[in-house]
């Protein structure tokens, strides 16, 4: 009995821990966004559905001596593959269909490791079955949960802060070899004396099938959209996938392990107050801090998941259908995960699946019930049903009557609207729930930079009073200036951009780089040569060095913004040590850090220590045309610049004090510390 809990632990703990850890070796060749915590996800979904089927098909299908052969065979040559790819697999090129190369990627590196993790769980469980017929197998589900709840929490808390990211990989490496081990001592010495693999098995009926598909979908698309709401104006770290997650596995732990932890009527009234909170965080979440978005946001979350796994857990079947039920349920996440990936960006132009879902999981809870409902009761449900729909309708129709475009893609959401502010007409980008840019739709007004890129911002004091190079690095005289912008947005800074200046901006998100060149006018009004560059502005940029060498960049300019957050891979040491590179040696760099919930101050201050820069730092408070406060630093050698009136006039105080501890690295970069 321990060997069989020792190693369905391990094999939950394993196939937990290896989903954070890959999507942050991902996130800085896809941009830093939250779509590579989704694509992940959807990977070990679809592991977990081959794994599922796999072990459905072993167990019915082969003699308990085929058994042992074929799987004992598959856990030795995953262990072979997995040291063997671990060493020869080369970095992930991102390509034109991102979510297809981070799958082909991840399937190579770790596909048939994880086929061997993702069928421990019903395989070990159906083998104690068949040694122990008279228990329960359905106790080591809710252990298998516990092992992964302890891997989501030991992320961000133990291996990301202490551990760098190879280190990381070697340490899952061992951990696949010791459970190896396990499943061959399980083969060899704990195998079932008697088979009851050939039993007719009764299959369940369609309408079965069908409400656990639906449940186990409606789980994993809550848990994806809550997720999404949530990285939308922080980081997509570790910490905000691992909570979420960690949520989600716990009320299966609960819902399996004692049948009396499951109350429907109270978590159906907790997620009815979920729908309300939902509207208001969708519509009016910048309004909260984001301890108080997160803690409303997990509500949602959790009520939804003990709805949607207390019913799966009421309709358990008995243990020899056991893996036919965990495949119906693997099928359910897979087919929540391509709904979030690939129907939802195809079909919707915003976030939209959010409050579906949540409409959904109501009525999955409701109706299979609703005719042992007394009347009022049922006409309570089902009008707070429609009231939420007919609620949300109006809202999204009240929010968006002013939006001339709308479209989103695997990066995230865009929305350009035209609105009045102080009596004029602006037309705003805003990526997710953020303001990227805005203009002027007057004729006479649009080359007028706005919002974080007003005159008297950092961006723009640097931009205007970094003087020409004198000469270039050959010796030939050069009256104008190079620029270069890491992010587009709408593309506001071109317009300090005088004749015989040259920009190049660096854009991830092709929709951004259409968006601007269809409705703002910034770019083709600015009076330098403009090149806007498609790719992560640290990826091309290392690109560039290598193959023509440093761009003597009078400034650089970094505002990569995804929602309200820089992607943290951006903010790194290395990352400094590439922009310095490109920088001409009295260049100026521009870090834009204007943020509602993350203090970044420390990070740049101990980057300019590190590097020898003198930092100053820029905060331009909202006015009536531009209601964004701003924050810039400014990074620089050139004492002539710093030394201008302009710049000495409008450089502040450092809003908080320096914290040394505060290093980030491409292995180090840990977010809890710079929350404010």
């Amino acid at each position: 009995m321990p060997l069989f809990a020792i190693t369905i632990f391990l094999s939950a703990l394993l196939l937990f821990l290896i989903q954070p850890l890959a999507a942050r070796w991902l996130l800085p060749y896809y941009g830093g966004g939250a779509a590579v915590w989704t694509a992940c996800m959807l990977f070990f979904q679809l592991m977990l559905l081959a794994g599922y089927s796999y072990a459905h098909w072993l167990t019915h299908r082969l003699s308990l001596k085929q058994q042992r052969t074929v799987h004992g065979s598959l856990v030795l040559l995953a262990l072979l593959w997995l040291w063997w790819a671990g060493s020869a697999v080369s970095a992930p090129e991102p390509s034109a269909y991102p979510l297809l190369s981070i799958l082909s990627w991840l399937l190579f590196l770790l596909g048939l490791p994880l086929l061997v993790v993702a069928a421990s769980a019903p395989l070990v469980q159906r083998w104690f079955a068949e040694r122990f017929p008279m228990r329960s197998p359905y106790r080591l589900y809710a252990l298998s949960n516990l092992g992964s709840l302890g891997a989501l929490l030991s992320y961000p808390f133990i291996v990301e802060p202490w551990l760098p990211l190879s280190q990381q990989f070697f340490s899952w490496q061992l951990g696949f070899t010791g459970l190896a081990l396990l499943l061959l001592v399980l083969l060899r010495w704990q195998w079932p004396k008697a088979s009851t693999s050939s039993e007719a098995v009764a299959a369940a009926s369609s309408r079965q099938w069908g409400y656990w598909l639906s449940l186990s979908a409606a789980g994993v698309v809550l848990l994806l959209a809550v997720t999404q709401q949530l990285t939308q104006n922080v980081p997509p770290v570790p910490f905000l996938w691992v909570v979420p997650l960690a949520l989600y596995l716990l009320s299966f732990i609960l819902v399996f392990n004692r049948e009396h932890w499951y109350q429907r009527a109270i978590w159906l009234y907790l997620f009815g107050i979920g729908l309300v909170l939902a509207l208001v965080l969708i519509h009016f979440g910048r309004l909260f801090d984001l301890y108080s978005q997160l803690a409303l946001y997990l509500l949602i979350l959790f009520s939804g998941c003990m709805l949607c796994h207390g019913e799966l857990a009421r309709l358990k079947p008995v243990a020899s259908q056991l893996t036919r039920f965990y495949l119906a349920m693997a099928l359910g996440g897979v087919l929540g995960g391509l709904l979030v990936n690939l129907l939802a960006p195809a079909l919707l132009n915003d976030f939209h699946e959010f409050p579906l879902v949540l409409l959904a999981i109501l009525l999955l809870a409701v109706l299979p019930w609703q005719r042992q409902l007394v009347l009022w009761r049922k006409v309570a449900w089902l009008g707070g049903a429609a009231s939420f729909a007919l609620l949300a309708i109006w809202l999204h129709l009240l929010l968006n009557q002013f939006t001339v475009h709308q479209e989103r893609n695997f990066y995230g959401s865009l929305v350009v609207r035209d609105i009045p502010v102080a009596g004029q007409l602006q037309r705003i980008l805003i990526d997710g729930t953020t303001s990227h840019g805005a203009q002027y739709l007057a004729l006479e007004q649009r080359q007028q930079a706005l919002s974080y890129y007003r005159p008297g911002t950092g961006v723009a004091l640097a931009l205007q009073y970094r003087q020409p190079q004198l000469s270039t690095s050959d010796g030939t005289k050069n009256a104008g200036r190079h620029f270069g912008m890491v992010g587009l947005g709408a593309g506001t800074l071109a317009v300090y951009g005088e004749a015989g200046d040259r920009i190049q901006f660096y854009e991830l998100n092709p929709a951004v780089i259409r968006t601007a060149q269809q409705h703002f006018s910034y770019l083709a009004d600015s009076a330098a040569i403009v090149e806007v560059l498609l790719g992560d502005g640290r990826l091309v940029l290392q690109q560039q060095l290598q193959q023509q060498g440093s761009q003597q960049f009078d400034v650089l300019v970094l505002d990569a913004f995804s929602s309200d957050a820089i992607p943290q891979h951006l903010l790194t040491r290395e990352a400094f040590t590439l922009y310095l590179q490109h920088l001409h040696t009295d260049g100026v760099l521009a870090v834009h850090i204007s943020n509602n919930y993350l203090d970044l101050t420390s990070v740049v201050r101990n980057h300019a220590s590190h590097f020898g820069l003198d930092a100053l730092f820029f905060h331009t408070p909202a006015d009536s045309q531009n209601p964004a406060a701003t924050e810039w630093v400014l990074l620089t050698t050139n004492q002539d610049f710093i030394r201008q009136e302009a710049i000495q006039q409008l450089a502040g105080n450092w809003p908080t004090p320096l914290n040394p501890a505060i290093q980030w690295t491409d292995d180090f970069s840990n977010l809890l510390r710079v929350l404010k």
